[in-house]
């Protein structure tokens, strides 16, 4: 739920001052199975918020594995409710896609008060968030992530991003989600790939502001984590990356932020490979390349580059970038300096749980990393 205070201060003859102030309540349910029992925590939701019906637009990768056990839920809080498949890979994180969910939400004859229910991975989320934004200038929204990925990174923080012009996220807004529904079990359906690409995000957050949890990473290496283990570390990385989002959710002041660890050189990387590489996967490359920079700088230890990768490696995430990649990755950082209307500030770590952010990477620096990291056995 949101709160919101406007105050008008008049300063005769000059302008009217105008201060708006808003603040958004909202839950993030974290419990294994809690799809089976999404029907109570929904209802509630729907009462809360006064919505006549609810909107599902899902993944079709999702869907085949749980739109069954979702539909049963919205069917059993008795509001009428519709399905948009979104197909399912990163091409629908784009205008078109943008245009397409609108269009039909429109031809659905969606209301401000409807319930959009966002299933899926980070596309999804990243593109319902987006949607809900903007259409009717803002409808209540919910996610419920399948992915690991999703549950970590994108379903938290209220951020919507699509891709354009060669860039990740370029259009998008902030527009804080009614609730969100975590069900670690959900992801029992991905790939190992695909697990090992959220557990990346995992990593990064471990690494800038965790080292306990970054220690458990360590500790349990030898396995993917699943069940309760894995309900605990999304639980955690999720506590971790909202203590970071507290004092600035909508990135109104300084643009350092933590949280583009491995990011400043992982999205270009990504975007570079039309997205072949998988985001976690190419924030893997980035938090490397941030590992080796911060030890050739300086800011860290051999020990505590090594044990770095180390892990990077134990949970089999890509630590190098392939050598065809290295200039257009570079080209695609010069975006992401334009976007920011500035310099990069590239986070690198100190040692696991701190990490300090420098202004930029310059070409020779940034060569000399990926010369390093190429070349270890």
């Amino acid at each position: 739920m949101s709160s919101s205070r406007l105050g008008l201060s008049v300063v005769s003859p000059g302008p009217l001052r105008v201060t708006a102030h808003r603040v958004d309540h909202y839950p993030v349910h974290i419990e294994d199975g809690l799809v089976a029992r999404l029907a109570g925590p929904l209802t509630g939701l729907l009462d809360r918020l006064g919505s006549p019906d609810v909107v599902i637009a899902v993944d079709t990768g999702a869907a085949e594995h749980h739109l069954g056990a979702v539909t049963a839920a919205v069917l059993a809080t008795g509001r009428p409710f519709h399905v948009v498949p979104v197909p399912a890979g990163e091409a629908s994180k784009s205008p078109q896609g943008l245009d397409n969910l609108v269009r039909a939400l429109h031809s659905h004859q969606t209301s401000r008060r409807s319930l959009l229910l966002a299933v899926g991975g980070g596309m999804v989320c990243d593109l319902a968030t987006t949607a809900a934004a903007i259409y009717m200038r803002g409808i209540p929204y919910a996610l419920l992530p399948t992915t690991v990925l999703a549950a970590v990174d994108a379903a938290i923080g209220g951020k919507g991003g699509i891709d354009d012009n060669g860039a990740k996220n370029l259009l998008g807004a902030f527009h804080h989600p009614a609730a969100v529904f975590i069900d670690p079990q959900l992801t029992g359906t991905l790939p190992e790939r695909q697990i090992r690409n959220g557990l990346a995000e995992v990593i990064k957050v471990a690494l800038i502001a965790d080292a306990d949890l970054y220690a458990s990473l360590e500790q349990h290496a030898d396995q993917l984590p699943t069940g309760e283990a894995l309900t605990q570390i999304i639980r955690a990385a999720i506590a971790a990356k909202l203590r970071l989002l507290a004092e600035d959710p909508f990135e109104q002041g300084d643009l350092r932020r933590l949280l583009n660890l491995g990011h400043c050189i992982g999205h270009p990387y990504e975007a570079a490979t039309g997205y072949q590489v998988l985001h976690g996967e190419a924030v893997a490359v980035g938090m490397a390349v941030a590992a080796v920079h911060a030890h050739l700088t300086g800011r860290t230890s051999l020990a505590d580059r090594d044990r770095i990768l180390r892990l990077l490696e134990a949970y089999r995430l890509p630590t190098t970038l392939p050598e065809p990649m290295r200039e257009p990755t570079w080209a695609g950082m010069a975006t992401v300096r334009r976007v920011r209307g500035g310099p990069l500030h590239l986070v690198l770590p100190n040692t696991p749980g701190n990490c300090t952010v420098k202004d930029d990477i310059d070409r020779a620096s940034y060569d000399k990393a990926l010369s390093e990291l190429a070349a270890r056995p």
